[in-house]
């Protein structure tokens, strides 16, 4: 089963109904791929818990990992976005805690990340106000002036960060411990790598604490993406 839509396409794998990016150039910078089962064969007991298949014991593969496992190690079905799954699949107990985590990225952070915040941009020896915000498709780091809409100051693609820094970090007026600085280290392509510098605002809101943690995480998700399908150019 196969259908399309605008730079996507429906699928029906052997693991779940899917809806894939027709190119790498459309991925998300936080998708990972679907990954290879392990043969039948190649498992003659649970992956997990050790006990040997029969015809009672029947073999199951976890949707996230590709193990092969018992219905008792693989008996947890979850939304798995990040690999682009429609409904619920198969997945087994240590996915099951690692997707958990994930699945509260893609359902609050992510949301949270695209929405953006209200922060300063440090250059040289000054400190403006801007707006900082995740592209709908993930792809790209927007930042403009908050009272402007002349154009972003920056749009960083995602997948030319290389690496972040931690400023600081403080509590939130809630009294939780957040991000509350960062430096981003990115490098366009053909030039050298260039840093910019995020801070929370004095007397700011609660959700630029929010922002910078939530995208110090979206940094961590993507490194582990680019090990696994590259950056997506």
């Amino acid at each position: 089963m196969a259908g399309t839509t605008t730079g996507k396409r429906l699928v029906r794998s052997k693991s779940g109904l899917r809806i894939i990016p027709l190119s790498d150039s459309d991925r998300s910078p936080f998708e990972l791929r679907e990954p290879e089962w392990v043969a039948d064969k190649m498992s003659p007991t649970c992956m997990d818990c050790k006990k040997k298949f029969d015809f009672i014991k029947r073999r199951h593969h976890c949707r996230r990992c590709g193990r092969v496992c018992c219905a008792s190690c693989c008996d947890t079905r979850m939304a798995l976005p990040r690999m682009c799954f429609l409904d619920p699949v198969r997945v087994c107990s240590p996915c099951a805690d690692i997707t958990l985590k994930e699945n509260h990225f893609y359902n609050k952070e992510l949301k949270i990340l695209i929405t953006g915040a209200i922060l300063c941009i440090a250059a040289d020896t000054t400190s403006d106000l801007v707006h900082c915000c995740l592209s709908s498709d993930h792809r790209y780091l927007i930042v403009s002036g908050p009272m402007t809409d002349s154009g972003p100051l920056l749009s960083i693609p995602m997948h030319r960060m290389t690496g972040l820094l931690i400023g600081s970090r403080d509590k939130d007026r809630s009294g939780s411990c957040l991000v509350s600085a960062l430096i981003l280290q990115y490098c366009l392509a053909g030039e050298e790598e260039k840093e910019v510098s995020l801070a929370v605002p004095p007397d700011s809101a609660t959700s630029a604490f929010i922002f910078l943690t939530a995208l110090e995480k979206a940094m961590f998700m993507m490194q582990e993406s680019r090990a696994v399908i590259g950056t997506g150019e």
